[in-house]
């Protein structure tokens, strides 16, 4: 499958600040590396202002490990909403609410929903569980009216390339535990197979964006020594899913290294019944939808899930 020409358009606007800031291959990037040229490079999806909003707070929500910062968005004055939970990605090593806070935004503003944009531990400080920990207790939390005036019933939860891999490994803990508390699942370029197993990680090994060394790596750093990386909460994808599953959409790219883990997930979705729907963007590379200013092609596919979403608060 060819490269969409916008998507790569981004790619040569990457290789180009790349050069100009002398911004090593990831691959030789430290941690604290990784994090800091990552926050750079968030700067560059933003080609227009950023959608503005009633009032934008952050605040803290507790767990289990003490206070995570998360970040509420309200895009107009007045009623409250719905409630949509937004978690970041970054192989579960980099990112924070900062840099996704465009993509955030545009949830909030296409969609008239409050967004709580969920932070969480990162590796290799602290591997799994922590993260999964983290967004179960935040939902917890904000079910529990941590944020006044929040209604979370039947609440979205998002969550972008591992994060889609928290969100679902928490969705499965609230399932098993009777916590019915996500009406609708919403996954973003999501990475749900840590095995790395997959036909499309070797596909689009190089040169689309995501590369597969960055996800060995993330892997890495992320499972602990002597785990099994194929773990129902680290490798979802490769599970049934368990009874009582919230409606789930998918978003995924055509020329993404995890293009297989959406594919492989819907079958589960199939195997028991649970509503869904897929929409794989041809040509349009992993975590393309956080390029949104820069990729007016990908308009109709927002529009498609934008409108899947409120459909599930009606």
């Amino acid at each position: 499958m060819a490269i969409h020409p916008e998507a790569q358009s981004i790619l040569d606007l990457m290789g180009r600040w790349q050069r100009e800031n002398g911004v090593p291959p990831r691959s030789q990037q430290t941690v604290v590396e990784q994090r800091q040229w990552g926050r750079r490079t968030a700067e560059l999806r933003l080609a227009g202002e950023m959608p503005p909003m009633a009032s934008v707070e952050d605040v803290t929500l507790a767990t289990r490990a003490g206070p995570r910062p998360a970040r509420v968005l309200r895009p107009k004055a007045g009623a409250a909403g719905p409630t949509f939970v937004y978690v970041h990605g970054g192989g579960y090593v980099v990112g924070s609410v900062d840099e996704t806070e465009l993509e955030a935004r545009r949830f909030a503003m296409a969609t008239g929903a409050t967004v709580v944009s969920l932070s969480y531990r990162l590796a290799p400080e602290h591997p799994w569980p922590a993260g999964v920990d983290d967004i179960e207790d935040g939902l917890l939390a904000l079910a529990g009216g941590a944020v006044p005036g929040l209604d979370t019933t039947g609440l979205a939860l998002a969550g972008v390339s591992a994060g889609a891999g928290l969100v679902a490994a928490a969705t499965r803990r609230l399932v098993l535990a009777g916590r019915p508390l996500v009406g609708t699942l919403v996954l973003l370029s999501p990475w749900l197979d840590m095995t790395l197993t997959s036909p499309s990680t070797e596909i689009f090994a190089t040169g689309h964006q995501l590369e597969r060394s960055s996800l060995v790596s993330f892997c890495r750093d992320t499972i602990p020594a002597g785990m099994d990386p194929g773990h129902p909460e680290l490798s979802p994808a490769r599970h049934p899913v368990p009874a009582g599953w919230p409606r789930t959409l998918v978003l995924a790219a055509g020329c993404d290294p995890l293009v297989d883990d959406a594919a492989l997930f819907v079958r589960r979705l199939d195997e028991v019944g649970v509503p869904h729907a897929l929409r794989v963007v041809p040509g349009m590379l992993h975590g393309f939808h956080g390029w949104w200013q820069r990729l007016p092609a990908i308009a109709p596919d927002l529009a498609w899930l934008d409108t899947a979403v409120r459909d599930g608060w009606r």
